[in-house]
């Protein structure tokens, strides 16, 4: 197959999403942050856009008690009720919504682009490709080198979103309301950060809802304490994901947990086949349909490539991967991979 990098027709990361502007103010704060602290604002601001790409929210909305606050609905994007689970060590099934899996995929991909494009400045154009392409994304250093890449984000934890539901909307506790639309609009909101507590968001209907509130508290400094116990919140789900700690609380909040404990069913009712999140949803590029894909895609770019110098491959990801890297990726890392044809036979001396 011939290969021309000048055919490759790419776009500016989120160009097609009117909130992408937010993003950047969020990307502006985190300019010198560390790594870690990206990484759980990629898991927040990518908790924003999955709700805001999943069409008819209200339909998924459930009444839940556990609920501390003037809050008293919410949506899920794992199986998980976390309210109860947090405030009542109850284990709730309430059914996860999220987009539907092309436009998650685009999401995702198009986030952690835009976290590069603008968090690296040697970079001077990013380009999501996507589509028919081989590659996922083209990257142009200032130096004149060029990577093409494969793309594998997923966050770690996904926040749920409260409401504060007219009373005449209610129908009981985890059942679902009733409300149109236009009444979800009117109501307030937050983003629930499990054990550290909420981030007020307003109005559903207010423009840029939720990014724009969501980043205007997050930048504040005033914040920066509530801020700090999130983060180390995230931290500590990092730590119970990548040792599957099934003792820390936090493990079962963030995605790819599998199954709830015995007592879930026993004790609560939990439904007998469903998981709270399955391997599909590992964070990062730690699927290891993703990190065999990547492998392979990183070596075919690399034979269409292989006589232009300054043109390497990666893999781009919001995080490693911390369950099946040691099995499955650093078994690659000391190779050097080349073609036969290159190969030369040195006569001993």
């Amino acid at each position: 197959m011939s290969f021309n990098l000048k055919q490759i027709e790419g776009h500016e990361p989120l160009v097609d999403y009117p909130w992408r502007l937010e993003i950047d103010r969020l990307l502006l704060w985190l300019q010198n942050k560390d790594s870690h602290v990206k990484a759980f604002c990629f898991d927040v601001v990518m908790s924003a856009a999955y709700i805001d790409a999943t069409s008819g929210i209200e339909k998924s909305i459930e009444q839940c008690d556990a609920i501390i606050g003037k809050y008293n609905s919410h949506i899920e994007f794992i199986n998980l009720c976390a309210p109860c689970y947090v405030n009542k060590q109850v284990w709730s099934y309430q059914k996860a919504v999220k987009p539907q899996s092309g436009v998650l995929g685009k999401l995702s991909s198009e986030m952690i682009l835009r976290f590069v494009e603008k968090l690296h400045l040697q970079l001077i154009e990013v380009l999501a490709v996507g589509g028919v392409e081989f590659i996922d994304a083209v990257l142009k250093h200032k130096n004149g080198m060029v990577i093409l890449a494969e793309v594998k984000s997923a966050p770690l934890l996904t926040y749920p979103f409260l409401f504060d539901i007219p009373k005449t909307c209610l129908k009981g506790n985890h059942e679902s309301i009733v409300i149109t639309n236009s009444q979800l609009r009117a109501c307030d909101s937050a983003m629930y950060l499990h054990n550290c507590g909420v981030i007020d968001l307003g109005k559903v209907g207010e423009p840029m809802w939720p990014f724009r509130t969501l980043i205007d508290f997050i930048v504040n400094k005033e914040n920066a304490a509530f801020i700090n116990n999130c983060i180390n919140d995230w931290l500590s789900t990092r730590d119970a994901y990548s040792r599957k700690d099934r003792q820390n609380k936090m493990y079962y909040l963030a995605n790819a947990s599998g199954h709830p404990p015995l007592i879930a069913k026993e004790r609560d009712g939990w439904p007998q086949k469903e998981s709270i999140s399955d391997g599909k949803t590992s964070a990062g590029m730690d699927r290891t349909d993703d990190i065999k894909k990547g492998i392979y895609q990183a070596l075919k770019i690399g034979t269409q490539v292989k006589d232009l110098s300054h043109v390497k491959t990666a893999i781009i990801s919001n995080l490693p991967a911390y369950r099946h890297g040691k099995e499955y990726v650093v078994p690659f890392l000391s190779m050097l991979w080349g073609l036969e044809n290159d190969l030369e036979i040195l006569e001993a001396v």
